[in-house]
């Protein structure tokens, strides 16, 4: 942050070094300015802007698009206990199976809640643990249970992974200090024409509002886009609520 606010400081005292230095003309103290000036100054505004813009919204599009696929890895892992697990005993099969769908239950209600306020649900991870509960208190009699057991446990392994990764990822936020560039970039864009000396008339008054709500877009996407679970553009939990239809077609299933 501070390395960040030195560098600011030392482009501004160059900024105003080479103003002084060449700022004492007889065109700058006559206030005569070329067009091509005019168009230089905005230009480079512009540019930083949408640069600033651009990289901000490429790097939360991408966090959404991770963090969703996440999510389905999740549920394809609790998928892959429910369905491996047919292959335990009857009663430890039927409790890992009752674990799991509470889990997944409560993924998709209370703790999808929770995320939204950036944190996870304590209800959801006992949820979890207890379906491990259940599948270390089953006993393995024959060679096929245990390898059952085993392969269950892996798919149980990886789901206790992708819950942490989804966890991780409800606090991936776009940093303080890039939503603070982008709204002094935003003003100096705003600030920009009238500042070079565009003339106030009906049509160029009705340019400036178009810019300001172009720029006003490009901010408001950015702070939606922060952060995968919230804002209005957030993921919902149809992974999970996927995955309760999977179970149902499982259990469906002759044999299942």
């Amino acid at each position: 942050m501070w390395t960040i606010g030195l560098f600011c400081l030392a482009g501004a005292v160059l900024a105003l070094f080479f103003g002084l230095l060449f700022g004492r003309t007889k065109r700058s103290r006559e206030g005569v300015t070329s067009p091509q000036a005019l168009a230089f100054a905005g230009a480079t505004v512009l540019g930083f802007f949408a640069l600033f813009t651009g990289f901000s919204v490429a790097g939360a599009w991408q966090q959404l698009n991770s963090a969703r696929q996440q999510t389905y890895a999740e549920s394809r892992a609790l998928t892959e206990v429910y369905w491996i697990a047919k292959g335990l005993p009857g009663p430890d099969r039927a409790v890992v199976r009752q674990k799991v769908r509470e889990y997944t239950r409560d993924v998709a209600g209370d703790e999808w809640e929770q995320m939204q306020k950036g944190r996870g649900s304590a209800t959801a991870w006992q949820a979890l643990d207890q379906v491990r509960v259940a599948l270390d208190g089953s006993v393995a009699v024959t060679p096929g249970e245990l390898a059952v057991k085993n392969e269950v446990m892996r798919n149980l392994t990886d789901a206790y992974a992708r819950r942490n990764t989804r966890l991780a990822d409800v606090r991936a936020v776009v940093p303080e200090v890039v939503l603070s560039g982008l709204f002094v970039g935003a003003v100096f864009v705003v600030a920009t024409p009238p500042v070079i000396g565009l003339t106030v008339n009906a049509r160029n008054l009705v340019l400036m509002a178009f810019l300001g709500a172009c720029v006003a877009f490009g901010v408001s996407l950015v702070v939606e886009l922060s952060g995968p679970y919230s804002g209005l553009v957030r993921l919902q939990p149809t992974a999970f609520q996927l995955a309760q239809v999977r179970y149902d077609q499982i259990d469906a299933q002759v044999g299942g």
